[in-house]
């Protein structure tokens, strides 16, 4: 049923070319996010631009935007962006009789989804018979037939009664995440305590940036059952956090540190590394490190030297790192390399930003370098407490 609406549908391309009296930048950027985008999601990205970029609704090309925008959430089974936009493009109005027909049979068949979380079988019917009355005005046979195909599959057997599980991840899949929240505080007690739905319940307040009830949750749930997961988007929130209150910071890499930590015991080696690196990047930004490296560079380049850069000793010099690299990768693969190791890596790091920028070694340029040498250290030796810490937690 799906497969034919949008067949049906595609007709109103053709429409664009109507319009060729009035082909102004509108019609000229219309053109080009229907023809230039090859997916449903690259049209919504498309659209969705195309319409704040032009706001008056009464173009009619800003109308069909509006319509293109219902039909690619449709197609990407978007259904609850599809039935909120389709029902504000017919507001919009005078789109057409026979472009209603079809808009009307979208709004009938996304209703008429049963495994949709707004399935209204009454509102679909509503649309149908629409569809059916504007299909008839525009001599439309094949919305008029695909309608009254539409209409016996709704008039049939109801849906089975789907489980709570199931109504609070259809409300998640749909990006209806304040629903989500609301359905889940009208569950009685045993649900809320259900695992899967307490989760699907985190994640929704996460998505609806309640920060703050979402990290109560997710350490709730972090308690129950340790896995990686949770302390990850505990990180995530102390990390937001920290935008504004360095002092979160710290919270943020111990949790994404213990979450690596836990990806690592559950065999999930990129979201290990991905955690990992958070933590490292919390540490930096605690002690504002990668702004303190960024002031180093721009003061190595007022000095550098008016004498020609030495090539062939960056080219050794980053050769030396390269080979160095390959070292650490192959020697400790499954561990952290130990501190006097990545030292000798900063030192020969620093030789090629130091060769790149032409310095010549002014006492001023080595005392910053040697402090952010010492930082980095720090850093460094900070990652490595935090780490042994995380690890021990989850001994067994």
């Amino acid at each position: 049923m799906k497969k034919m609406i949008l067949s049906l549908l595609i007709v109103l391309v053709l429409i664009t070319f109507t319009y060729s009296q009035d082909y102004d930048n509108a019609g000229m950027d219309y053109t080009k996010a229907l023809y230039e985008n090859k997916t449903a999601s690259a049209r919504i990205s498309a659209f969705k631009t195309y319409i704040k970029n032009y706001t008056d609704t009464s173009n009619k090309f800003v109308k069909l935007a509006y319509y293109q925008l219902t039909l690619n959430y449709f197609e990407n089974k978007q259904y609850s962006n599809a039935v909120r936009t389709g029902e504000q493009t017919f507001k919009l109005g005078n789109i057409g009789t026979g472009e209603e027909a079809r808009l009307s049979l979208i709004l009938a068949n996304s209703y008429g989804i049963k495994s949709y979380s707004g399935f209204n079988k009454d509102k679909a019917l509503k649309y149908v018979a629409k569809a059916i009355s504007l299909g008839n005005e525009a001599s439309d046979k094949d919305v008029i037939s695909t309608a009254k195909k539409l209409k016996k599959s709704l008039t049939g057997p109801p849906p089975k009664k789907i489980s709570p599980e199931q109504k609070i991840k259809m409300h998640y899949s749909d990006e209806e995440y304040r629903q989500a929240i609301r359905y889940y505080n009208s569950l009685g007690a045993s649900d809320k305590k259900n695992l899967e739905i307490k989760k699907i319940y985190a994640y929704s307040l996460f998505k609806a940036k309640k920060y703050d009830t979402a990290l109560l949750t997710f350490k709730s749930l972090y308690q129950r059952d340790a896995k990686g997961v949770y302390p990850k988007y505990m990180g995530d929130i102390y990390s937001k956090k920290a935008k504004s209150d360095k002092k979160y910071h710290d919270s943020a890499a111990i949790h994404y540190l213990e979450a690596s930590v836990l990806y690592n015991k559950e065999g999930s080696s990129s979201n290990k590394k991905i955690a990992a690196g958070k933590a490292k990047i919390e540490l930096e930004n605690k002690y504002g490190y990668k702004a303190k490296y960024r002031k180093y560079q721009a003061d190595i380049k007022k000095q550098q030297s008016s004498s020609q850069k030495n090539e062939k000793a960056i080219r050794d010099a980053k050769r030396a790192v390269r080979n160095f690299k390959r070292y650490l990768r192959k020697t400790y693969s499954d561990v952290q390399a130990p501190q006097y190791e990545l030292d000798k890596q900063t030192k020969l790091e620093n030789k090629v930003t130091n060769l790149e920028s032409g310095f010549s070694g002014s006492s001023s340029g080595n005392s910053a370098g040697e402090e952010l040498l010492k930082l980095k250290k720090k850093i460094d030796a900070e990652y490595s407490s935090l780490l042994s810490k995380a690890t021990k937690k989850f001994e067994k």
